[in-house]
């Protein structure tokens, strides 16, 4: 009888808590002050998700919360003067992304009492942004991304039964591109083909280098790393030009031209970050919000598919969450 008023006990405390976590923000006196820390532009997408998210919860831009952002970073390099600029600015929270932005607002910001979100991050604990990522220690945590870049691998193969070998460009020493291609170096094997890796810098130049792209491989794969993704338009005119699928993360970057993508919404990884960040102005210390992952969805191209003579069959178009016709 104990166990059974105890149980009922506990059940009526989460449904409580549930309901006030759901329940809109009740404006008061306090303006909350968020800093963006950004590299690259792939990420204003889930920027604008994370603002609509905080607004649909009570957070009015202008009336009860602000955002520092000064754009994206151009450079690595340039991520710490713009951390220290917003800094200044004296934050109640720091928004940052991707995984470059999350490492140097963890490091700026280590030993204060600020909040960090970010979102969203390939593997956090690869990268050494938190340890346990069921209970982060410090002031960090967030959205990162599941670890689907070898399925991305496989549908890939679905949509394109005919590729034998796959290119992907990636980063030096950069923690996320590191994670991605431990993934796909995984399934490579069990998928049946063979990656051809090779690094990508910022001065690299997909038209003047002809050979950047090797002229025997079958497709192209960007792994989940700023610096790559922010050329996606190069890509995606380069394959065209040469009829090869191209496969990217991100959905946003399918509808910019590229075949398929297995991975994340950034909006919608926004709209999930709102939901932490609302809880942190609500009180509840950093360590109390699990580091959250994305959902995963498969995206096609058609006019993309019809322009590079590959043709893709109802049994995955059924299976595509988005689809552009």
């Amino acid at each position: 009888m104990r166990r059974s008023v105890l149980g009922a006990v506990g059940l009526l405390l989460l449904f409580t808590i549930a309901i006030y976590l759901l329940l809109p923000f009740r404006a008061d006196n306090k303006l909350y002050r968020v800093g963006v820390l950004q590299f690259t532009s792939n990420n204003l997408s889930t920027l604008q998700g994370f603002k609509d998210g905080l607004r649909e919860l009570g957070y009015i831009e202008g009336k009860n919360i602000e955002f520092d952002f000064a754009g994206p970073a151009p450079t690595k390099k340039d991520l710490g003067s713009y951390m220290h600029t917003l800094l200044e600015n004296k934050p109640d929270l720091i928004f940052a992304s991707p995984t470059p932005a999350a490492i140097v607002a963890k490091q700026i910001t280590h030993g204060t009492n600020i909040p960090v979100i970010f979102a969203p991050v390939n593997d956090p604990v690869a990268a050494g942004i938190v340890k346990n990522e069921r209970a982060p220690e410090g002031n960090i945590t967030g959205v990162r991304l599941s670890a689907s870049d070898g399925r991305r691998l496989q549908y890939l193969k679905y949509v394109a039964p005919a590729v034998t070998k796959v290119f992907i460009p990636y980063s030096l020493g950069d923690k996320s591109a590191a994670a991605s291609l431990k993934m796909l170096e995984e399934a490579a094997p069990k998928v049946g083909v063979e990656l051809v890796k090779k690094p990508f810098y910022r001065e690299t130049d997909l038209f003047a280098d002809k050979e950047y792209v090797p002229a025997d491989v079958d497709a192209v794969l960007l792994p989940r790393e700023g610096l790559v993704m922010s050329r996606i338009n190069d890509f995606v005119a380069l394959c065209l030009e040469r009829k090869l699928p191209l496969s990217t993360p991100r959905f946003k970057q399918v509808e910019a031209g590229a075949l398929t993508g297995y991975g994340f919404n950034g909006y919608e990884i926004g709209r999930q970050s709102a939901r932490m960040a609302h809880m942190l102005f609500s009180g509840a210390p950093v360590s109390s919000l699990p580091v959250e992952i994305s959902e995963d969805y498969l995206f096609i191209n058609l006019k993309t598919a019809k322009a590079i003579g590959v043709d893709i069959s109802d049994t995955l178009l059924r299976q595509a969450k988005n689809i552009v016709r």
